[in-house]
């Protein structure tokens, strides 16, 4: 196994190096590292001012960003001896440094010396034979805790994969893995080995070795309420209980165990806001982690679930806008008045927290966007030949819009920069869900913003960023955690209202989401035979009420039952009530009692009784029809005229109907010069102006 980091190692004190510098060199490092102000007036003072700003990260960070990358190299060649230290001879035949001659090697040294980096040997320590330099000890361990993150990628950081690769060369892999797990293949890639290690039972053997508990407690808190990524300034502010810990330790914790790692993260240039240490717990390792540190399962207090209700309410609106005028106002908004009785009979609005006035505008808005509905004359909304063929859509279909409908609007009006690769990752964590599962309803989300973070770099989004923000600032960069409590907010507001998932609580909180068969269909996902019930799912009583228990397989029916049927309840079992108000409504909408009885009977666990069918008929037959159309009226000054319109080519296929021997009903599409342009050649002439016809 070839190690290609330093391994912990502490030299001479900080302290100590800085007692055998003289007052006057003191007094120069201090203008490197403080700048403002008188310095102390003693060598002693100078010392202590001096360790206490070169033992603070805060403080060595900020120096570190005046090195060049050369300086900044050379120190981690130093870094990486035992105790910190290196003699010349050995920096001047490394391969790292061969394009530096002496003097630009001595130049570079100095340069790291003058800024208090590093330190002779020999001033230190008498014995030294040959010129050596170190860094000190807490200084070292400082530089050692971050400096190397500066130069890891986003995947070395985020993914075990990735950690693994910089770790050990392929070679290494086997007895890595080996060491870890007990046996591993005798070749394996990066990608593979971080597989192994992620496998459940070992990630649990791993997660129960941390022996701190303190530091458990740490890991259990960034595992489950932050996914696996917490800042230090997060942890701190919202977990004070937790205590103060220490950077090299909780690294040292994760690392060994392959579990993940405490590092610098910045992602400023990727367009999220996170600029201090994080806790990360690799993107491959979190699912398991999750189970292993989870305590016993949730007591669930309420079910909630919506199925089709939302598929119900669109018919119904459509319906209702088929068969009843809604006026517009100028500025194209709805007029109140005209839909208050319609916001109180959706589904939705008794059986759920969406108010009807709420409802009625995500229908519209939703319909419209489809060009399900336009305006109509008169400043009218108006149904589309879409609109008409919405309830012979395909279930799967209609889902399928609504969600296009939703991830849309969430990527343009929430998240425009990083939505719509993060929601296509969340759909596909979505996808791997187990039909009727519970799971953590924040988990999904961790899991998509994880990869996303992953990726950043394959996905190109620091060039991106930078491209569109190069001459104007982002306002309102997410941190990571918002990144994915955007998800969950959307998921308990879009999917759940479209009945693709099913959210339980716990405390009066929404804690739990389970994938329904009717979210296995929209995503694509197949349904197994055991995932659905194929009893018949009615019953329909002699007091006209029907019991739909519904199955994996009855969303299709329960929207058809909702266009015939009022709907009473919607608890484990959908009870719906048959009356002559909601029999007149069908058929006035176009519904055939033949099909609406077949739909009853071939659903029915037992015969559909004879006084249910008898009533169904009867009120069917209530209901009479007129037909409406707009016209116009010809009227000749005797039959001879009319017969000539009739027999003429050009004017027979606009004529409707013949009214009497003088008067014909002809197409409104027709006006009154190209009417008269077409009599012309038959010699028939219109009366009148058209005034006088109005």
């Amino acid at each position: 196994m070839v190690s290609r980091e330093p391994t912990e190692s502490r030299g001479v004190a900080l302290k100590a190096a800085l007692q055998h510098k003289d007052s006057d060199e003191l007094r120069e490092l201090l203008s490197f590292w403080d700048g403002h102000g008188e310095p102390p007036d003693t060598h002693d003072r100078l010392v202590a001012e001096l360790h206490r700003r070169m033992s603070t990260e805060k403080s060595v960070r900020k120096r570190v960003k005046f090195l060049s990358k050369k300086l900044v190299d050379l120190m981690k060649f130093f870094l990486r001896g035992d105790g910190y230290r290196a003699s010349v001879d050995h920096v001047t035949h490394s391969k790292s440094f061969s394009y530096l001659n002496g003097f630009e090697l001595t130049a570079a040294i100095n340069a790291l010396q003058k800024r208090g980096f590093l330190f002779a040997s020999v001033t230190l320590n008498s014995a030294e034979s040959e010129e050596s330099f170190l860094v000190p000890g807490e200084l070292g361990d400082i530089l050692q805790a971050f400096i190397w993150d500066d130069d890891r990628s986003v995947e070395e950081i985020f993914t075990l994969r990735g950690h693994l690769s910089r770790l050990v060369d392929r070679d290494g892999l086997p007895e890595l893995v080996t060491g870890v797990t007990g046996s591993a293949p005798k070749k394996l890639t990066h990608q593979e080995a971080a597989e192994h290690l992620a496998e459940p039972n070992s990630v649990a053997e791993r997660v129960a070795s941390i022996d701190d508990e303190r530091l458990a407690a740490l890991v259990r808190v960034v595992v489950h309420q932050y996914g696996g990524i917490a800042s230090r300034a997060l942890l701190e502010k919202n977990h004070k209980a937790l205590g103060r810990w220490k950077r090299q330790n909780l690294q040292k914790v994760l690392e060994e165990r392959y579990l993940g790692t405490v590092r610098h993260v910045s992602l400023g240039e990727y367009g999220i806001h996170q600029f201090d240490e994080a806790v990360v717990i690799f993107e491959e390792i979190l699912s398991a982690a999750h189970t292993a540190l989870a305590s016993e399962p949730p007591v669930l207090d309420k079910v909630h679930g919506l199925g089709v209700d939302l598929i119900s309410d669109i018919s119904s609106f459509l319906s209702y806008i088929d068969h009843n005028p809604i006026k517009l106002t100028l500025s194209g908004k709805v007029y109140r008045t005209a839909v208050r009785k319609l916001e109180d009979s959706f589904i939705l609005a008794t059986s759920s927290t969406f108010s009807g006035q709420w409802l009625f505008q995500y229908l519209f808005d939703f319909c419209q966007s489809q060009s399900m509905i336009e305006r109509g004359p008169e400043r009218t909304v108006a149904l589309t030949i879409k609109g008409k063929m919405w309830d012979r859509t395909p279930l799967e279909k209609k889902l399928s819009r609504l969600m296009n409908f939703s991830t849309g609007n969430w990527v343009s009006t929430v998240e425009p920069f990083h939505g719509e690769r993060l929601m296509k990752l969340y759909v596909d964590c979505l996808r791997e869900l187990k039909v009727n599962a519970w799971v953590d309803i924040h988990l999904p989300a961790f899991i998509a913003r994880n990869r996303y973070l992953s990726n950043l770099d394959h996905f190109g989004v620091r060039d991106t960023f930078q491209s569109r923000y190069q001459f104007a600032q982002q306002s309102g960069m997410r941190d990571p955690f918002q990144l994915a409590t955007e998800l969950v907010t959307w998921t308990r507001e879009r999917l759940y209202l479209f009945g693709l998932l099913d959210i339980a609580e716990q405390d009066g909180k929404p804690t739990t989401m389970r994938l329904t068969t009717l979210g296995a269909k929209a995503l694509g996902m197949k349904v197994t035979d055991e995932e659905v019930d194929r009893s018949a799912p009615l019953i329909v009583n002699p007091d006209f009420e029907i019991i739909l228990f519904p199955d994996g397989d009855s969303y299709d029916l329960i929207t058809d039952i909702d266009r015939f049927a009022e709907r009473t309840s919607s608890d484990s079992a959908y009870r719906y009530k048959l009356t002559e108000a909601s029999i007149e409504r069908a058929v006035a909408e176009g519904i055939e009692p033949s099909s609406l009885l077949r739909t009853l009977s071939e659903n029915s666990r037992v015969d559909v009784p004879q006084n249910v069918i008898y009533s169904i008929c009867q009120w069917a037959e209530k209901v009479k029809f007129v037909s409406h159309a707009q016209v116009s009226l010809v009227r000749g000054r005797n039959k001879e005229v009319i017969d000539r319109i009739l027999h003429d080519k050009s004017l027979k296929p606009h004529v409707i109907e013949r009214l009497s021997p003088t008067a014909l009903l002809m197409a409104p599409d027709i006006n009154r010069e190209h009417l008269a342009t077409l009599l012309e050649p038959i010699g028939v002439f219109l009366e009148g102006r058209e005034d006088d016809a109005a």
